[in-house]
């Protein structure tokens, strides 16, 4: 029986209405109220608050379903998700209704916890994802473009993934209709004691009087703003613009590099190529004859180069014309072929370690593919 003391009110003109709570057993989305919570969580991963977990960020997470069911050992994880800045969110949905409940998954999202590095990273987590999707006849790039937003760079963000994996940064969220005071003194216990891994809880509250048009409230739970600043990856980023990049490399102690530095910067901005970053380093980047971002400058001097086929106008055709030409270089392995090839520091020698001639010809190729064709 819902609550009746539990409501929510809608100002209609002059007109306060009462929505009542309701449960979501009653057919809305499945069977059992476990099932109805899993299948929202599927089908709309929004309704995880990004904004109640990072609330003073201008960017707050926004969320991908990798997969349900993910494995996990010999278990499964009832949802795996990702946000724009690679931070894998585990969600695990029980009905926490007595204590021996309670501690079962608080110890099992642990342990799944545990095992995440292990099981999922070197491109783990990617494969799991892809064969999900595939089922559903949908392209994982595809899907996580749609929920995650076009200007988030897949490459980028797998990279992310695996470097916080490695630094056992995760999120982990328990769900249910209604989280007992019990269960919320553990979360809040959990997530102020650990340094790296965020734990939360998220009560899906539902309200209405008919099945066709409900009021979902999601409520979190155990969140504080020192466990965000403490945990929150990018935080301290910034979009560097030109003068603020042109100040940090005159500052940077090797003064070779600071130079190379800004005359890649000042191509950039002549050839009209040039596009801001936001990281915590001064970086910036290349804007590809497609709209995407194709080269990145970072201020240790390596340069970034995205291979990915989408980030060319003409597709594979042209993508393993670009490998070719930096082979002709001698920038990228021999041995490998334009399939083989993955985005990323990939580039055989860095900003300082290419002559006048090199660095010439490298930023003309560059040019050749950023421009328009």
């Amino acid at each position: 029986m819902p609550n009746q003391s539990d409501e929510v009110f809608l100002l209609k003109e002059e007109e306060l209405i009462s929505l009542p709570a309701r449960s979501m057993r009653a057919g809305l989305l499945g069977k059992t109220l476990e099932d109805a919570i899993q299948t929202l969580l599927q089908k709309y991963p929004q309704v995880i608050p990004g904004k109640q977990i990072d609330p003073v960020s201008e960017d707050p997470p926004r969320f991908a379903l990798l997969r349900r069911e993910m494995p996990v050992g010999g278990w499964s994880l009832d949802h795996l998700y990702v946000d724009q800045r690679g931070v894998l969110t585990l969600v695990e949905t029980k009905l926490i209704q007595n204590p021996e409940s309670r501690r079962e998954v608080i110890g099992q999202i642990i342990e799944y916890a545990a095992n995440a590095n292990e099981l999922w990273a070197s491109g783990g987590a990617r494969q799991y994802a892809a064969e999900f999707w595939n089922r559903q006849n949908k392209e994982l790039d595809q899907v996580l473009q749609e929920q995650l937003g076009e200007e988030v760079d897949i490459e980028e963000l797998w990279d992310s993934v695996e470097a916080n994996l490695r630094r056992g940064r995760i999120r982990l969220i328990i769900a249910a209709d209604d989280l007992y005071p019990e269960m919320r003194r553990m979360i809040e216990y959990l997530n102020r004691e650990m340094q790296n891994v965020e734990v939360l809880g998220l009560e899906l509250r539902c309200y209405g009087e008919s099945e066709s048009s409900l009021v979902l409230v999601p409520r979190l739970v155990g969140q504080t703003q020192d466990a965000i600043d403490r945990r929150i990856p990018g935080r301290g980023a910034i979009l560097w613009d030109v003068e603020e990049l042109r100040a940090a490399y005159r500052d940077l102690p090797d003064r070779e590099l600071g130079q190379r530095l800004v005359e890649a910067l000042d191509w950039a901005l002549e050839s009209d190529l040039f596009l801001a970053a936001r990281t915590k380093s001064p970086t910036f980047a290349l804007l590809g004859n497609n709209g995407r971002r194709l080269v990145s400058f970072f201020s240790n001097g390596v340069i970034y180069v995205f291979i990915n086929e989408k980030h060319f106008a003409g597709g594979v055709g042209e993508r393993d014309r670009f490998v070719g030409d930096l082979k002709e270089l001698g920038l990228l392995d021999q041995t490998l072929t334009a399939h083989e090839v993955v985005s990323g520091r990939n580039l055989t020698r860095g900003l300082t370690e290419l002559g006048d001639n090199d660095l010439a010809r490298l930023l003309d190729l560059f040019r050749r593919y950023c421009s328009s064709q």
